[in-house]
C-alpha cells in the first residue's frame, strides 16, 4: 500500500480545519436561539420557562420547527446572534443602534419604563429627582442603561437576574427598568415589601431579532405565528398567566383577526414571503 506524502496530508487537515470554522458550512438549516437565563422571559426552567419562551416555542411548534436553545450571559448572546447564520435572539429591543445588525422579525409588545423603589422612600417621577439619588440599578447592555447615560444619571448595571434581589438588600435605592417585569420578578422572588413607581421615562418595544443570514427564518411566517396565536386566545392566556392585571400595559391596542389578514394579504402578493420584505 502506498502511504500518502505528508505535504497532502497536511493540505487535507488545512482544507478540513477552515471547513469547520466557516460558520456558513457549519449552519445545518436549523434555528438557534441565544437567550439569556432570567425568570421573565426567557428562562431555563422547566416549570416557568418564561412568558417569551413560551409564546416563541408556540410560535416555532405551528410551523413545525424545533429550534436549538442555547442561554448565554446577555452580551454574548447578542454577540453570537449577530455572528451565527439562522439564529434568533429575543426579547431585544428595536433601537438606532441595533437596527442594522438584525433582521427585525416581529414586535411582540411595548413596555413602559420608569424609576421603582420601595413605598416609604421618595417616588422618582423625573431624570431631575433620579439624579439626587445614591444608586439606581439597570439592567446591563440594555436601552435603559443607554437612557441613563443620556440623562446624565449615576447607576449600577448588572444583570438581570440580580436586578430585583439589589434592590430588596438595598445594595441599590432604586431601580430603573419595565413596571410589568419588576412586578413579577418582585412577586418571583417573594419580596413582600411593596414597590412604587415613578412616571413613565420610556416606552420599549420588544421584538424577536434575526441574524441577518438567515434563509432559515421566513419573517412573514414568523409574524404570521404570531398573529395565530393571538387570535387562538393562547397569547393573553400566557401573558396573563405571567402579568395578571398589568398584562393590559403590555398588549397592542390592534385588530388580531386584522393583522392576520394583511400578513396573508402581504405573502400572497410577494410569493411565499421569503422574500423577507417584512419589518
Amino acid at each position: 500500500m502506498r502511504s500518502i506524502p505528508s505535504a497532502a496530508i497536511r493540505a487535507i487537515v488545512c482544507a478540513l480545519l477552515l471547513i469547520a470554522a466557516s460558520p456558513k458550512v457549519l449552519a445545518d438549516g436549523s434555528i438557534t436561539f441565544f437567550l439569556e437565563d432570567e425568570p421573565i422571559y426567557t428562562s431555563s426552567s422547566q416549570e416557568t420557562p418564561g412568558f417569551l419562551m413560551e409564546i416563541v416555542l408556540k410560535m416555532a411548534d405551528t410551523m413545525n420547527l424545533k429550534p436549538n436553545v442555547r442561554f448565554l450571559p446577555w452580551r454574548r448572546a447578542q454577540f453570537l446572534a449577530m455572528r451565527t447564520p439562522n439564529a434568533m435572539i429575543f426579547p431585544l429591543t428595536r433601537t438606532s443602534m441595533r437596527e442594522h445588525h438584525y433582521r427585525w422579525i416581529c414586535k411582540l409588545f411595548d413596555v413602559p419604563v420608569m424609576f421603582i423603589n420601595k413605598v416609604g422612600t421618595r417616588k422618582i417621577d423625573t431624570p431631575a429627582q433620579a439624579k439626587k439619588v445614591r444608586g439606581i440599578g439597570v439592567i446591563i447592555g440594555t436601552p435603559q442603561e443607554e437612557r441613563l447615560k443620556a440623562f446624565g444619571i449615576p447607576y449600577v448595571a448588572m444583570p438581570g437576574d440580580q436586578l430585583y434581589a439589589a434592590l430588596e438588600q438595598n445594595q441599590v435605592s432604586a431601580i430603573y427598568t419595565a413596571k410589568p417585569e419588576a412586578i413579577l420578578g418582585w412577586r418571583e422572588a417573594g419580596y413582600r415589601e411593596p414597590l412604587q413607581f415613578g412616571q413613565t421615562q420610556q416606552v420599549l418595544s420588544l421584538w424577536i431579532a434575526a441574524n441577518q443570514d438567515s434563509p432559515a427564518v421566513n419573517t412573514a411566517d414568523w409574524q404570521e405565528a404570531l398573529a395565530k396565536i393571538k387570535q387562538s386566545g393562547y397569547y393573553n392566556t400566557i401573558l396573563h398567566k405571567y402579568f395578571g392585571a398589568e398584562a393590559a400595559q403590555l398588549v397592542p391596542h390592534h385588530g388580531v383577526t386584522d393583522e392576520l389578514s394583511a400578513i396573508k394579504r402581504s405573502k400572497s402578493a410577494t410569493g411565499s414571503g421569503r422574500e423577507n420584505r417584512y419589518p
